[in-house]
């Protein structure tokens, strides 16, 4: 069955122009979408990873076949209906991955929309709560070992659970409070994007990350980062995917490889009402998702839809 990854980036985790294609001919994939991610100024330096779009293109020039471009410029860059339209010479086929510090409510954004619009571009974004996150102040033992604890050990579990711990006995409190940051999130609130999408209905958009997939369920924990357990009914995705012919969804990255583990039988629901709405995608992670989705016997046209007919629709010329 072809398969198109839609979420695959370039100089993260060990793949360079060259092993992306290696990366595809063993997992049987015929086409990616390669995205980049680029703040100008992210407010926590340590969980920024710049990919820029020139490996990118360089990727695309050697392997135009199989490397389909996308470039997501900071929302704040000038010229950028300019910047857009000279990627768009280059091949450009969509804007992504849009993951950036603002809401769907900020005028820059509503203004980065409509050039993106305009170029009839699909747009990939992310979203992620606000938080306070740890930021060490060197590099020793304690520290290194604050941040995994603070930042994502146990999936989130062990940062509430310590969190309240020194809160409550006074152990190590003045040191945590100072090096807390405050993180604002990516593009997490739902009532400006259900705005977005009723404001700009040619646009296709492709949601994607911890806050939208923990939204999968209408009741989200708040504590863990990827949330876990059954599903009593759907959330806020669900009612978007239904209403919204110009929104769709990818299942990359951990977030979306647990959302469809945590309530199999809810997820299999999910993946038969959306279908026609969902595109494959493993975001470098390593994880299974073709073995995943295939381990839900869904019949072959669904599969095909998510497996390639979907993103290349939203390709297409």
């Amino acid at each position: 069955m072809q398969k198109i990854d839609a979420h695959l980036h370039v100089e993260l985790e060990g793949l360079d122009a060259d092993r992306v294609i290696d990366y595809m001919d063993h997992h049987h994939i015929e086409k990616c979408w390669l995205l980049t991610w680029e703040e100008m100024t992210p407010p926590i330096d340590s969980i920024y990873r710049n990919l820029p779009p020139d490996e990118v293109f360089e990727a695309y020039d050697k392997h135009p076949d199989r490397i389909v471009p996308f470039y997501a410029p900071d929302p704040k860059t000038g010229n950028l209906s300019q910047k857009i339209k000279r990627h768009r010479e280059k091949g450009l086929k969509g804007c992504g991955e849009l993951k950036v510090t603002h809401k769907w409510e900020d005028r820059v954004i509503g203004d980065y929309l409509r050039v993106i619009d305009a170029h009839d571009l699909p747009l990939l974004f992310h979203m992620e709560e606000p938080r306070m996150h740890y930021v060490p102040a060197n590099s020793g033992k304690l520290e290194n070992l604050l941040d995994d604890l603070l930042n994502g050990a146990l999936n989130g579990i062990t940062k509430h659970y310590l969190t309240r711990f020194f809160k409550n006995t006074g152990v190590f409190k003045g040191h945590i409070e100072n090096q807390l940051t405050p993180f604002p999130g990516y593009l997490y609130d739902f009532s400006n994007l259900e705005k977005r999408l009723r404001q700009l209905p040619d646009l296709d958009f492709i949601g994607h990350g911890p806050h939208f997939w923990n939204n999968i369920s209408n009741d989200p924990s708040g504590v863990l980062i990827h949330d876990k357990g059954p599903i009593d009914s759907f959330g806020i995705i669900d009612r978007l995917l239904t209403r919204y012919e110009n929104f769709y969804c990818d299942i990359s990255g951990k977030s979306g490889f647990n959302a469809l583990n945590r309530d199999r039988d809810m997820a299999k629901l999910f993946l038969e009402k959306h279908h026609a709405k969902i595109l494959f995608g493993t975001d470098n992670t390593g994880l299974d998702y073709e073995g995943l989705i295939r381990s839900f016997h869904l019949p072959k046209d669904m599969m095909k839809k998510i497996f390639y007919e979907n993103a290349d629709g939203l390709i297409s010329d």
